[in-house]
């Protein structure tokens, strides 16, 4: 039994059990931006709730125009890249 097929019992659900040394997939532009503003949001806003501020960033997230969003959706081409090649080097390490 290899980690990456194996099942465990979970309140009668079959699961994968997940193989810590597996590359962790990254981050897409829009969860690099949350990273970066969320403490902003919530210092200038400190009564809404998590949600609340959820909804605030989604909403700025929406208006931000395509120049002031490029360096976040070249971070997140590279860093898939980076997870694409991780990936191909660890499933060569599987066979």
């Amino acid at each position: 039994d290899d980690a990456k097929s194996s099942k465990v019992q979970n309140s009668g659900k079959k699961t994968k059990v997940k193989d810590p040394n597996e590359p962790k997939r990254p981050l897409n532009a829009y969860r690099l931006f949350v990273r970066d503003v969320r403490a902003k949001v919530e210092k200038e806003n400190p009564k809404l709730s998590k949600k609340e501020v959820g909804l605030e960033i989604a909403a700025i997230w929406k208006v931000t125009g395509e120049n002031e969003k490029k360096p976040y959706t070249d971070e997140a081409k590279e860093t898939l890249k980076k997870f694409e090649t991780e990936m191909e080097a660890y499933r060569q390490v599987l066979l």
